[in-house]
């Protein structure tokens, strides 16, 4: 198997080489020593973050946003009134 170099790609907040093969249309990129799917690749890095103590893998670019606290509109909390007896 032949792998061309395609590009530089930003995985996970890294810059990465990817390649692809012949015949394929699916990005690869050098893991270990080893050419590794970009796609499986994220999986198993995702999957180790979420393994180690502390820290939120939704920060981390690739991972799932959350809206910021300016957009979010909040909802207005009423008093409720304790009748007396």
């Amino acid at each position: 198997m032949k792998y061309t170099l395609v590009g530089k790609k930003v995985v996970l907040g890294k810059k990465k080489l990817v390649y692809k093969k012949e015949g394929s249309r699916k990005l690869y990129c050098k893991c270990k020593g080893r050419m590794m799917n970009v796609v499986k690749y994220k999986k198993m890095k995702m999957k180790k973050m979420k393994m180690k103590k502390g820290g939120d893998p939704s920060k981390m670019s690739g991972g799932k946003k959350r809206k910021s606290t300016k957009t979010r509109k909040t909802r207005k909390t009423r008093k409720t009134r304790k009748s007396k007896k």
